[in-house]
């Protein structure tokens, strides 16, 4: 039996290889349940008396073995461990082709995972979500990435209902009753975790065609009118990832599923690729910016999966990053290309620099982590993996060159397609096509953990630069950080000039290109995964003019590394906030969000909860935005721009979020009324910021009102707004309120730990929040998946106080989550991180904001 503590490890056998699935599968979506059989065409290099494949939460009822014209009763053992069942012969299976028939049974689990059940109002339906490993809970198979093999899939539905698979409809045969048998094509070799099946009463909208592929998005019923903007969205992705590749979409036909309860944002499932319902069911009228941005550039991303992950895929998970950094990095590529005017490089900075705090602790990983279980797998799904791996293959595409770079990338599809790939095949086909070592660059990027802090200082003509490990941890010794990388060194001089070189020891002086420079930023365009420690002279030079030595992306990279520099005791508290003062009047709202986390820890970790100290604090940051705010006002101009309305929204969570100032809480509510009454009252940027803002101020008739659009909300966004800040309200009640909801049917197991996460970032909830988790425990881990239960390791320092810490650590201590062991690890490292901050920041700051 798998327990918490001792994760199923299993790899199957290397000698015995499946061709083709042919399966056929029947739910019973009313009971809960389905049947299943599958036949399975294999290769075995030797005879063999037993056969294993992974089997998770299936019932085998029978199991026979075909080779040649014998048949073969097969008696069955299951490891429940393993996730296997055993196959055993009276007589070895010689070696060659055979067949393997399975029939079982299983039920629909209810925690978003394998074939699983899901509800949109009273309708009820059954997807599939195999990624990492659990085709195994759909089919008995042999379920590790490198085992591609075809599937040709049929499904029995019932009256009313449909079904949709990774391939065409092929077949459709009446059985009576209104049931119906549905034939899908048989699809080309496919690794078993991209195995897609949804059942119910689905609709398809109208086919857009992108060259000869057709485009639909499938969906509950009532929600047609929503699907325009991600059918535009998707024929433009896949218009430039043909182009890019030079490789024609090889699956015949695209359909975009939007299913009603995902725990991921997207599965790349090729030919069916699933989706959460609000990247694919968008309002043009009410659907604000960072939604239709975040919508695009995930389409983007599962689609660029159709070739970097589907056409040509990793061979074990410790590669998982060949996926999902190649998908990241190409999402935003090929939106910026579709809409310049979004400027996705800047919303690809937030993820930038997300990941250089995950990988700034003691307790990250190396982009390329061994991976010796399924749990493993499950935690490398990450910033590292995503934001890290993309930013690295961004700066290998800088060094190389685009074109040099895409024809490595060219060449290494054609070599692996609709096959297997490790990164050392990556490597060899970038420096064919380069020139370049890129191994020896590469390979440090993705083998190392950590990052290097590149310490520039300024000398005359020359610039010395010294690298070393960065850590956010002030403890950590010297002989920890003597760590070095080739860097892909970018400096930005005046007049917009580039210098640039591979710094790859631990000091050296360059000469600078023209000499003595009045100032220098040290990556420029944000183009590098490294933090930089200027020298004081060029940082009051960067100071003194902002907006006119540095563009968006670098002022946050500015922002960013300054803050890191804080929180590892390499800078005062003072340099940070003069960054702060500096930006009063900054016109660019990703800048402005960019400072807003910094200081919304400042506010919520560092100075002590209603103290004259934190009413100082938020004092001052109303007193530098709040005129922005005032004279931009709340009401936007029929004809504005959205960088103007994006302001707008970033200074409502500034003034209002994290200063509180009761003109601004006051003027949501009034927003949120008519906004109630008429969806088109209020500028779609703004609904997010008020919706949150009227929460912390709500009562309980507005709690209740909040659950009633909830029940009848006309968009997925706006659904899943009102549910979120169910947990923003600060009242006893309702917190007590959103509690209970938690486990039944009002609160989707999608929102679940959102919700929850919500509610431990909220200080009056907090306690309540931590007793509740360690109280349903049990109820919790059994509903929901283990990725997101990582997600609820992940947000508990929020609780602040040093005492649960020790009680994160004892609880986690008994009840062992194995995907989120790494997880525990960097909460309790944050704990203590935030604590030490705490400590070492807190005379400074209240002395810097006593003086003003």
């Amino acid at each position: 039996m798998p327990t918490a503590t001792r994760p199923s490890r299993f790899r199957l056998a290397r000698d015995v290889r499946p061709s083709l699935y042919d399966l056929h599968l029947e739910p019973d979506l009313e009971a809960g349940t389905f049947r299943g059989e599958v036949t399975i065409t294999l290769s075995l290099a030797k005879p063999r008396k037993e056969i294993t494949l992974h089997a998770a939460d299936l019932v085998v009822d029978e199991a026979t073995v075909h080779a040649g014209d014998t048949t073969m009763p097969a008696r069955v053992r299951a490891s429940k461990y393993d996730e296997t069942v055993t196959l055993a012969t009276r007589a070895a299976v010689p070696a060659g082709e055979a067949r393997v028939v399975l029939r079982y049974h299983a039920p629909l689990n209810r925690h978003l995972r394998g074939f699983y059940a899901a509800a949109s109002g009273d309708r009820r339906y059954a997807f599939t979500q195999c990624e990492a490993a659990d085709a195994r809970r759909v089919m008995p198979c042999f379920d590790e990435p490198a085992w591609k093999a075809r599937l040709r899939i049929a499904v029995t539905v019932a009256p009313g209902d449909t079904a949709l698979s990774n391939a065409p409809l092929e077949a459709e045969e009446a059985l009576g009753g209104g049931r119906r048998r549905l034939q899908f094509a048989t699809t080309p070799p496919l690794s078993t975790y991209l195995l897609a099946v949804g059942v119910g009463p689905l609709e398809a909208s109208a086919v857009r065609m992108s060259g000869d592929t057709p485009i639909r998005i499938w969906h509950v019923p009532g929600k047609g009118h929503l699907t325009e903007f991600a059918l535009e969205a998707g024929a433009a992705a896949l218009e430039r990832l043909e182009a890019w590749f030079g490789i024609p979409y090889p699956y015949g036909k695209l359909d975009l599923v939007a299913v009603p309860d995902f725990e991921a944002g997207a599965m790349e499932n090729p030919g069916a690729v699933f989706f959460r319902e609000t990247l694919l069911l968008l309002d043009p009228a009410t659907a604000s910016l960072p939604e239709r941005k975040r919508a695009a550039e995930v389409i983007a991303h599962e689609l660029a999966h159709m070739w970097y992950g589907d056409l040509v895929t990793m061979a074990w998970w410790d590669d998982l990053w060949l996926n999902e950094a190649f998908a990241t990095w190409m999402a935003y590529r090929v939106v910026d290309e579709w809409k310049p005017e979004w400027r996705m490089w800047l919303s690809f900075e937030h993820g930038r620099s997300g990941a250089l705090g995950l990988d700034a602790l003691a307790n990250t990983h190396p982009i390329y982590a061994p991976v010796r279980s399924v749990a493993e797998a499950t935690e490398n799904f990450d910033l590292i993996t995503y934001e890290k791996g993309a930013a690295v293959v961004r700066m290998l595409e800088h060094w190389l060159g685009p074109e040099t770079f895409r024809a490595g990338v060219r060449l290494y599809m054609d070599r692996h397609r609709e096959s297997n790939a490790v990164a050392e095949d990556l490597w060899n086909a970038l420096a064919e096509a380069s020139g370049q070592d890129v191994a020896r660059v590469a390979q440090a990027w993705i083998a190392q953990p950590g990052f290097p802090l590149v310490t520039l200082a300024a000398d005359g003509g020359s610039l010395k630069v010294k690298q070393e490990r960065f850590f956010v941890d002030p403890r950590v010794p010297a002989a920890k950080r003597r760590v070095r990388w080739p860097v892909p060194l970018v400096l930005k001089l005046p007049k917009e000039r580039r210098q640039r070189t591979l710094a790859d020891r631990a000091q050296q002086t360059l000469a600078l290109e023209g000499g003595r420079v009045p100032w220098i930023f040290g990556n420029a365009a944000a183009g590098g995964f490294y933090r930089v420690l200027h020298d004081a002279p060029t940082r009051a030079a960067l100071l003194a003019d902002l907006s006119g030595t540095l563009t968006a992306v670098e002022r946050m990279a500015l922002g960013g590394d300054q803050w890191a520099l804080v929180r590892a005791g390499r800078a005062p508290i003072d340099s940070f906030l003069e960054i702060v003062d500096a930006l009063g009047a900054e016109p660019d709202h990703d800048v402005l969000d960019g400072v807003s986390g910094a200081l919304a820890a400042l506010d919520e970790q560092v100075v002590p909860p209603g103290s004259l100290v934190q009413a100082q604090l938020r004092g001052w940051v109303a007193r530098r935005f709040g005129p922005a705010l005032e004279e931009l006002g709340w009401t936007a101009e029929p004809d504005e721009p959205d960088p103007v309305r994006l302001r707008r929204a970033a200074l409502v969570r500034l003034v209002g979020g994290i200063s509180e100032v009761p003109a601004v809480l006051e003027e949501a509510r009034r927003r949120l009324e008519a906004y109630l009454a008429d969806r088109s009252a209020l500028e779609p940027n703004l609904a997010e910021p008020v919706v949150a803002l009227a929460a912390r101020v709500g009562d309980a008739a507005l709690y209740e009102r909040y659950r009633d659009v909830v029940a009848v909300a006309r968009t997925p966004h706006e659904q899943r707004r009102f549910l979120i800040h169910l947990a923003s309200f600060r009242g006893s009640a309702q917190v007590k309120r959103t509690l209970d909801a938690l486990l039944g049917a009002e609160i989707p197991t999608q929102d679940m730990a959102f919700v929850i996460m919500r509610l431990l970032g909220n200080p009056n909830a907090r306690e309540a929040a931590w007793s509740f988790l360690c109280k349903r425990w049990s109820a919790i881990k059994k509903r929901l998946p283990p990725l997101m239960l990582a997600r609820l390791v992940e947000a508990t320092p929020s609780l602040r106080e040093p005492r649960y810490a020790r009680e994160v650590r004892e609880f986690f201590a008994a009840h062992p989550v194995p995907e989120a062991a790494r997880a525990v690890k960097q909460a309790l490292e944050r704990f203590r991180l935030n604590a030490e901050l705490r400590k070492r920041t807190g005379p400074a700051l209240a002395r810097w904001l006593a003086e003003r």
